[in-house]
């Protein structure tokens, strides 16, 4: 594995469109992605010394979410990595509203006793009366 240096994972933040937060003893950097989550790196000054195979693997996996192939693509086209767009939330499950307003979980069966009522004769689901199970 091809390690970075930090000069080239500075230039590689740069073309991905990272913004730098804050600086000290390294720099912040923080990139929002299109599902508005937030991905945090920082950068030593260290210039032209290069990583460790395993803190270089660790930083594209945890902080950059990317793979190898893709950070060096960044550097080599110096445009930002393609990342996926967020996938739609789909539509909650519509539930239907019972007689006392509580909505029924799909686990529930239309033989439960719901509040206010005494037995299971006087239970009403949803403006219908429980099922018999005596046929």
């Amino acid at each position: 594995m091809k390690t970075s240096s930090w000069d080239e994972f500075r230039e590689f933040l740069k073309h991905d469109d990272w913004e730098e937060d804050r600086a000290t003893g390294h720099d912040f950097f923080e990139k929002t992605l299109p599902d508005g989550e937030i991905l945090r790196t920082h950068a030593s000054h260290s210039g032209s010394k290069t990583m460790s195979p395993g803190r270089f693997k660790a930083i594209l996996s945890d902080q950059l979410r990317l793979s190898e192939a893709e950070f060096w693509d960044v550097l080599r086209t110096r445009t930002p990595a393609p990342r996926p767009s967020p996938a739609p939330e789909p539509a909650p499950a519509s539930l239907p509203r019972c007689d006392t307003g509580n909505a029924l979980s799909s686990n529930e069966s239309s033989s439960t006793i719901l509040p206010g009522f005494t037995s299971i004769n006087e239970s009403r689901v949803c403006g219908r009366a429980p099922r018999s199970t005596t046929r």
